[in-house]
């Protein structure tokens, strides 16, 4: 082996060691080795080495793309080595740098804030409970006797009474099965949403020449006509659809055999038949007939207005072009909306008051996970005016209750809101973690750290949730603020994140986050859409089983709410199994390959 060769290589690693170790430390965290392995980490990050990892493969060293956990332990053995081939000398002592063995240790011990493990990495998986879980302790007890690990509550769902209940059921399961199930409780932060649309009643028709339709009619005062399904009064949702009309007429109804009703769309009246059966009174619908709000219907000269119309939403449909406000005020949102002698598509409420100050013209914004996108073309005295560039060809009908995401707008609010700092007093008798949505600095998490020292709850995990840009770009400090504290994690939280850095962006980001989390010692939670597929209809897609492979990198793997949860739950964890045995974090496992083995025996 070309002994220069080797001496450039050894040069370049002793170079790489020395320019590594240049960092700062603050004084109170100088003796934490999970902070000086992630200083080296992000001085090694600031560096291109690519060539010189091509070079260190190309003589059968470590290349370094493993040594997150390990920094400078990694880079001395490859120093040591060629020390060794070429007779040299060299000084290795480097204070505060853990072996690969010290840093599994401290990760294994970490990760146990998802429970205990079996003296191996090992994939946990957290379920988030849905709100019937307040009422179902049967679900609860599945979940456990099924292998959940960690239990999430929502506090953006639900009430503290359902929390309560919640937590108390897997305190009870946990004490029948001797098991340690964890409660995860999401405080839910600055979202920012779109507010209420006014609400329209939304035309509907009843009847067909060729299959006349039954229609139940129904007294105001009837004790279910608050309360059916508005849903009855659409045509083809049910069997029959419901009008309810006054009791004066209800009670002529009786006595009669046909009722009059108007069809405004077609300005004509109809004669209908009444059908009186045993359970009451129906109209035989043999033309198709418009329904609209003011619809009448009458005997003779005792006539009913229709009441407790299903209202709806009014459909705001944006199409590329359009302009649209996103306001601060106090209102419902609408379509059609004129302000100022304009004319634009309409108008919605943003939730989050605080957010309008940071917008600049200029800035994108993302609504209901990207499927609006639009950007900031003026600000005006009632909020934002924006210039929709992404909606689907035949329009995108913008929603109430929406996400709103600002990816290139510095948001310097708070990640724990008042009503946060209000659910936490209901919540710290039974966390056992307490995620901290849309964290953003290291003061997000130095609040949360003061608000459990208060309580004396320390003992409690805390978990930034990682769901914006300006997230990313504080990562280092949030790290080292949470690795002070003595039980953490944190969850990479897919779903914000990805429209704030874009989708095609977010396996790159994710990758970086798995990598510097490493290098923290911190463990991590894979979360959003996780096996989303057979969460909802029990058949997953290809493409989501691989993700749920991928997820053996992290420690622990979210599952959200569905109708088929324990089937996902068998389903992921048999995928986790099979991962681990391939996969260990980063590395891979070279087991004996089952497929080559029977090969090998049937060549003989």
């Amino acid at each position: 082996m070309n002994v220069k060769v080797l001496q450039n290589i050894l040069d370049d690693l002793l170079a790489l060691r020395d320019e590594i170790l240049d960092y700062e430390i603050d004084e109170e965290v100088s003796q934490n080795e999970s902070v000086h392995n992630l200083k080296a980490y992000i001085n090694l990050r600031s560096k291109d080495i690519v060539d010189l990892q091509n070079r260190l493969t190309s003589i059968g060293l470590s290349s370094l793309g493993r040594a997150q956990s390990c920094v400078i332990h990694s880079i001395n053995q490859d120093i040591e080595i060629l020390s060794y081939i070429l007779k040299m000398k060299k000084d290795l002592h480097t204070p505060h740098f853990l072996s690969c063995d010290a840093a599994k240790k401290i990760m294994l011990k970490n990760a146990e804030v998802f429970g205990k493990h079996s003296g191996d990495f090992e994939t946990k998986v957290m379920v988030t409970l849905p709100s019937e879980a307040a009422d179902s302790p049967k679900l609860i007890s599945e979940l456990i006797v099924n292998g959940t690990s960690i239990v999430r509550i929502n506090t953006a769902h639900d009430d503290e009474a359902a929390w309560q209940k919640m937590a108390a059921f897997v305190k009870e399961e946990n004490k029948k099965q001797h098991t340690d199930t964890k409660i995860y409780v999401d405080l839910a932060g600055p979202k920012n949403r779109t507010e209420e649309i006014i609400k329209l009643f939304n035309p509907f028709t009843i009847g067909s020449r060729k299959k006349p339709k039954r229609v139940r009619l129904l007294p105001k005062s009837f004790e279910d006509a608050m309360t059916f399904k508005a849903s009855e009064q659409k045509e083809g949702t049910f069997s029959e659809a419901t009008l309810v009309i006054s009791d004066k007429l209800y009670k002529q109804c009786k006595k009669s055999k046909k009722i009059q009703i108007s069809d405004l769309e077609r300005e004509k009246d109809h004669t209908c038949v009444l059908l009186h059966e045993e359970d009451g009174i129906y109209l035989l619908a043999d033309k198709k007939i418009t329904v609209f709000e003011k619809t009448t219907l009458w005997i003779g000269k005792n006539e009913s207005n229709l009441y407790h119309l299903a209202l709806e939403p009014q459909k705001i449909r944006v199409f590329q072009g359009n302009e649209l406000i996103i306001t601060k005020l106090h209102m419902q949102g609408c379509a059609d909306f004129e302000y100022d002698g304009k004319v634009y598509v309409g108008v919605i409420e943003c939730s989050n008051k605080d957010i309008f100050p940071y917008v600049k013209i200029g800035d994108p914004i993302f609504i209901d996970d990207g499927k609006i996108g639009c950007v900031v073309v003026g600000i005006n005295e009632i909020g934002l005016v924006c210039r929709v560039f992404l909606a689907k060809e035949n329009g995108t009908v913008l929603k109430e209750k929406k996400g709103i995401n600002f990816p290139n707008s510095d948001l310097e609010i708070s990640a724990i809101t008042p009503s946060d700092e209000q659910n936490f007093e209901a919540i710290i008798s039974f966390a056992d973690i307490i995620g901290i949505s849309f964290a953003q600095t290291k003061n997000d998490i130095k609040k949360l750290q003061d608000m459990l020292v208060m309580r004396d709850k320390k003992q409690i995990a805390i978990a930034p949730k990682i769901e914006t840009k300006t997230a990313l770009r504080n990562l280092p400090e949030i790290l080292e603020q949470l690795i002070g504290w003595d039980r953490f994690a944190l969850m990479i939280a897919r779903g914000d994140l990805a429209i704030e850095v874009g989708f095609d962006n977010l396996p790159y980001i994710q990758e970086e986050i798995f990598g510097i989390c490493e290098a923290a010692h911190v463990p991590v939670i894979y979360a959003t859409q996780i096996m989303e597929g057979q969460m909802k209809n029990n058949l997953p897609s290809r493409s989501e089983v691989t993700d749920a492979a991928l997820a053996q990198r992290a420690d622990c793997v979210m599952l959200n709410k569905g109708p088929y949860v324990l089937d996902t739950l068998m389903t992921i964890k048999h995928i986790l199994q099979q991962a681990h045995t391939l996969f260990q974090k980063n590395r891979q496992l070279l087991g004996i390959c089952a497929t080559w083995k029977i090969q090998a025996k049937e060549s003989k």
